[in-house]
């Protein structure tokens, strides 16, 4: 005997089924909206798709419903791109949104979501292969219609922001059915030029008129460009399958000329702020190293072997002058001793002796100090204080008795 199942676990497994089922994940449904709503709270559309036989609920939260470029209303046929869900409360399949489009469009808005679907797969979309733009791009290449008037107004605004940028226009047709192709040559010459960016891009248009930039062989040439690239078609609200190959995508063409070069006004100012700040700063650091020098010199001046010698020079030459006055005055002394010990010698002297009339006799070499020294016939040497004399005894006489 089966088991009893509750509603609930019915409504869960059917909804699992439908869940995992691949082939209800991503399709795109044509149909006719009917019983259109839009919650005023949560800004989620709830709506009906129906055909000429049957139809089917849908819903589109607000988070998807704010990214489109039209506006939803009862009795407009759409395609939708959805999954198949069940709604488990009510037990009933619907379809939950994420994208929709007109169906004005037709098979040209089905073949750019599944172009778009099968680059993307591929990873010719992934961020990981987008090329910085550079800042301040020397040369710049624009590929677009001699004609376009978006041409204009990229190269106003390029000359306006940036003007020492080297421009180069690669023309190229930008529709009809010959344009993929002439828009991959303009792009392959532009890359093979020796540029730091390239524009690619048109001015606003029909869908029709923008076709040529959502062909598959303008996103593999902007993919293979080894120069980085930014891609500017139509208007703000048009994205092409180009835009999603390229390295940045801009709103306009004119947006994609201001990308593309940085305001020379705002650079100048950068300089000369940067000027001023570097001034500065050069003042600032010579002034510390001047104040440092003058600290060393002071120091270098307090240990110098000049200053030594100077202080050395200046105590020696004060040492000097002491001795000198020591000199003259032991000199002084001196001389005074001398003349003291002069005077006691010359009064001493037997010269002086001899000046008051006295004299010495020499026999010989030895001084007669008696008369008894000598005999008669001896000869003798008489001084005097004015010369010396020479005698010969012939006689003496003594105290005692006579020579």
């Amino acid at each position: 005997m089966s088991s009893i199942l509750t509603v609930s676990q019915i409504n869960r497994y059917i909804a699992s089924m439908i869940k995992g089922d691949k082939k209800l994940h991503g399709i795109l449904i044509a149909g006719e909206i009917s019983n259109f709503t839009c919650h005023n709270k949560t800004g989620h559309l709830y709506f009906t798709l129906k055909d000429s036989e049957t139809s089917i609920k849908a819903v589109m939260f607000s988070s998807m419903a704010s990214q489109l470029k039209f506006a939803p209303k009862s009795g407009m046929r759409v395609i939708a791109a959805a999954d198949v869900r069940v709604y488990e409360r009510d037990g009933a399949y619907q379809l939950y949104v994420t994208d929709m489009q007109p169906d004005g469009l037709g098979a040209m808005y089905l073949a750019f979501e599944q172009l778009k679907e099968r680059l993307s797969a591929e990873g010719l979309f992934s961020t990981e292969h987008k090329k910085p733009i550079p800042q301040m791009p020397n040369k710049i290449g624009i590929v677009t219609s001699l004609d376009a008037a978006a041409l204009q107004d990229m190269l106003k605004i390029l000359s306006r922001r940036y003007p020492i940028a080297e421009v180069t226009i690669f023309p190229a047709l930008v529709q009809g059915a010959n344009a993929p192709e002439s828009l991959c040559r303009a792009i392959s010459l532009a890359d093979s030029s020796n540029l730091d960016l390239i524009i690619c891009g048109r001015g606003g248009g029909s869908p029709e008129d923008l076709a040529a930039f959502n062909s598959e062989a303008v996103a593999r040439s902007i993919y293979a460009c080894k120069t980085p690239i930014i891609s500017a078609v139509g208007h703000e609200t048009d994205t092409s399958i180009a835009d999603y190959a390229a390295d940045l995508r801009a709103a306009t063409p004119s947006a994609a000329a201001e990308l593309a070069a940085p305001d020379i006004s705002v650079i100048y100012d950068k300089i000369n702020s940067s000027e001023k700040s570097l001034n500065k700063a050069v003042i600032t650091a010579i002034e510390a190293k001047l104040y440092k020098l003058e600290r060393l010199s002071e120091r270098l001046e307090a240990a110098s072997p000049a200053g030594k010698l100077s202080a050395l020079g200046e105590k020696i030459s004060a040492s000097e002058k002491s001795l000198t006055s020591a000199y003259k005055i032991k000199l002084w002394e001196a001389n005074g001793t001398i003349a003291e010990k002069a005077a006691l010698l010359e009064s001493l002297s037997p010269l002086k002796t001899l000046s008051r009339g006295y004299s010495l006799v020499y026999k010989g070499e030895g001084l007669i100090n008696s008369v008894n020294d000598l005999s008669e016939g001896d000869e003798i040497n008489i001084r005097m204080s004015d010369g010396t004399v020479s005698a010969v005894i012939e006689r003496k006489e003594g105290t005692e008795h006579e020579i």
